[in-house]
């Protein structure tokens, strides 16, 4: 049986501050628009009211600078994760793996992109991003692994912090390529999980169903 699962601290609520009605929509969703297309050097709060078609003022008078509008701008736009427990690593882990390429595809990804590659200007904004919004993708990962290691499914020497690594730099680095179908990008997340499990399993056979 499937239930539903989240990693440690993770209360089912969106991250940051709560939304204040359609305005802060708007905005949220304006900035990492925003953002994403001009980088750091072109997000400020003139091309963010603009992109929102919303006044300039609405925004002085909810953030007191841009490092914390894009903060919270990230905070909101990622959704927790809520995956099932299947009773079986592999098909954790699918799940897991599925959720996160599907986030890295959205326009919140492609923001999240932007922001790598931009941590040295960025470098506060960066950290605070970072630890937030990946902690619980890590967590979920990292707990599956050790679910697996109690069923004897993950050998129990096995470093699943290095495994973990390899799933997600696989799905990231998969994310950039923007052509494939919901099947490919299934078939491809599956590989990279049997791929990751071919090394810390104690049977040369996965028994997942996924």
């Amino acid at each position: 049986m499937t239930t539903t699962h989240r990693a440690k601290g993770e209360e089912g609520v969106r991250l940051g501050r709560p939304r204040d009605g359609a305005l802060d929509k708007k905005v949220i969703d304006a900035a990492i628009h925003c953002y994403a297309e001009r980088g750091w050097s072109g997000f400020n709060f003139e091309a963010v009211s603009v992109k929102a078609s919303v006044g300039r003022r609405a925004l002085y008078l909810r953030w007191s600078s841009r490092e914390e509008l894009l903060i919270d701008a990230f905070r909101e736009s990622t959704r927790p994760l809520r995956v099932g427990t299947h009773g079986h690593v592999r098909d954790d882990l699918i799940e897991i793996a599925l959720a996160h390429r599907q986030l890295l595809a959205s326009p919140r990804g492609r923001a999240g992109w932007r922001l790598a590659m931009e941590k040295e200007a960025v470098g506060e904004v960066y950290r605070t991003v970072s630890a937030e919004t990946t902690k619980q993708r890590d967590l979920l990962i990292l707990e599956s692994l050790r679910r697996g290691q109690l069923r004897g499914q993950v050998r129990s020497d096995a470093d699943i912090h290095v495994s973990h690594r390899l799933l997600v730099g696989g799905v990231t680095l998969d994310s950039i390529s923007y052509d494939k179908t919901p099947q490919q990008i299934r078939s491809t997340v599956k590989t990279l999980v049997d791929i990751v499990l071919s090394g810390i399993s104690p049977q040369p056979c996965l028994n997942g169903t996924s």
